[in-house]
């Protein structure tokens, strides 16, 4: 099976998803959470790779990325944090419906890992890996993309707000076109040491810029072991970066993992080409890893 299909996220959005594997010849069921502004395409051949390997897999776009975008983007009103909130609960429970008996795990890339931990379903996984997964927070990258970064959020966001009424991503090279409720809100995590837990006390700290209370997170209740691959070259999840987001899955076990290129047989691996063709042979065995800890008993 490699079937295009859809679903409704909680609060009754279209998200267009992709199922590989057969619910019954598979072992277990894997859920793919994208990063930012990258549609569920980029992915296919990990997913592919995890079928053949007896995973059912579930690919999804977050809504405004990839086939869950709106026609105009200047129509869409999400914000960052609907992606862990609303679509990847119902990215959960659509998977579950079609294996119900089978364990659930989760491959995370980069955003994939931080909207883990605002959904309300993290107590239904019983593993994860984390692909270049940290906090975006700005300080925490090399010095030499500082002012980009800046640059990104205090002017190019806001003013591409004004004139397009969304923020045109692929310009800058940062993936798909973004709705600009996202990328305000991804800016606003990005200049906060504390990234997005900067929002999680009522009491304190500025909101996001729609002024709706952030809601519930649920890192604490991620009791399960979490696998965490990096890359020396990554700019984004820095050994600065990666550290804070996973302290707050602080109830998890973690296996933290740090490659060179070389370790590869790259010049670069980066925070994208984990998942690309050529290194499919480093994928067995996170695969293997994951299916052990989804399966204790042997």
């Amino acid at each position: 099976m490699n079937e295009s299909l859809s679903f409704a996220a909680l609060d009754g959005y279209t998200l267009y998803a992709t199922v590989h594997g057969e619910p019954e010849s598979a072992h277990t069921a894997l859920l793919l959470n994208s990063g930012t502004g990258i549609p569920r395409g980029f992915y296919r051949r990990f997913c592919e790779h995890a079928a053949n390997q007896g995973f059912l897999v579930l690919s999804y776009d977050y809504r405004g990325i990839g086939d869950s975008a709106p026609e105009s983007l200047r129509a869409c009103t999400a914000v960052y944090r609907d992606w862990g909130q609303l679509d990847l609960p119902a990215a959960v429970d659509y998977l579950k419906s079609l294996a119900p008996e089978l364990p659930l795990v989760t491959v995370g890339h980069s955003t994939g890992g931080q909207q883990l931990g605002l959904s309300d379903r993290v107590q239904q996984v019983r593993a994860a890996l984390f692909i270049a997964v940290s906090t975006g927070y700005w300080r925490g990258m090399p010095p030499k993309v500082w002012w980009m970064n800046v640059a990104l959020w205090y002017f190019f966001v806001p003013l591409c707000g004004l004139i397009f009424g969304y923020f045109p991503a692929r310009r800058f090279g940062l993936g798909e076109s973004l709705p600009i409720g996202v990328a305000k809100e991804w800016g606003d995590w990005c200049l906060e040491p504390d990234y997005l837990a900067a929002y999680f006390d009522e009491t304190g700290r500025h909101r996001p810029g729609d002024g709706r209370p952030f809601g519930p997170q649920h890192f604490h209740e991620a009791c399960f072991p979490i696998r965490s691959v990096n890359f020396e070259d990554d700019p984004i999840a820095t050994k600065k970066n990666v550290p804070p987001l996973l302290s707050l899955y602080n109830q998890a076990t973690l296996d933290i993992h740090w490659h060179h290129p070389q370790d590869y047989g790259a010049k670069k691996i980066g925070h994208l080409s984990f998942f690309r063709k050529e290194h499919a042979a480093h994928w067995q065995s996170h695969l293997d890893w994951l299916r052990e800890q989804a399966h204790p008993e042997g």
